[in-house]
């Protein structure tokens, strides 16, 4: 995880550990698929460790060790949380968008695969999921790759020159009404095979 360079003394991975606890404790690290507290924390074992084996070798350590983090923390919280809702908005709103999901059950398993339509319906509802239970990890790393304007972009030109098959008709029963398959409380044939 947090090696030592070969050319590198303790006390210089420690600077440069202590630097880069600062840096995520600020601006967090969008690379990690953890939250920022936890990263911290991992950096705070590593410098506690380097601090203990310099001293076991006789040299007194002044170094200062940042404080132990709540797991949850997450640098730039609210600011995540402004960007990820004005995201889901545009997307929600987005024409390519609305056609995505118009054109979705329009389609065959295989255009589904190859236009990667039922992809951009996954990304942006767990954004929205994110957005519900306010999960920062997943929210960041969404906002900041900044490729899924581009995916419903080419998703919905990829849509618009293939056939889709159209949805099917409800069935009439006589007198041109809706025909009701499944009258609630009555049995089908599934339930019996559940024995």
């Amino acid at each position: 995880m947090l090696w030592m360079k070969q050319s590198e003394t303790r006390e210089q991975k420690f600077s440069r550990l202590s630097y880069e606890w600062e840096k995520t404790y600020v601006y967090g690290n969008p690379d990690s698929m953890c939250t920022d507290g936890i990263f911290l924390n991992r950096i705070r074992q590593e410098l506690l460790k380097i601090r203990q084996e310099m001293e076991g070798n006789g040299v007194v350590a002044e170094f200062k060790i940042p404080p132990k983090m709540q797991e949850a923390y997450v640098a730039c919280a609210d600011q995540i949380r402004t960007q990820a809702q004005s995201a889901v908005q545009e997307y929600l709103k987005s024409e390519e968008y609305r056609y995505v999901l118009t054109a979705l059950p329009k389609l065959s398993p295989k255009q589904k695969r190859e236009t990667r339509a039922l992809e951009v319906y996954g990304k942006v509802q767990s954004l929205v999921d994110a957005l519900e239970e306010d999960n920062l990890v997943v929210l960041r790393e969404s906002i900041s790759s900044g490729m899924l304007k581009g995916l419903i972009k080419e998703t919905a030109g990829k849509l618009q020159n293939l056939p889709l098959k159209p949805l099917p008709a409800k069935e009439k029963g006589p007198g041109g009404q809706d025909e009701d398959w499944e009258i609630q409380g009555q049995m089908s044939i599934y339930d019996l095979a559940v024995s």
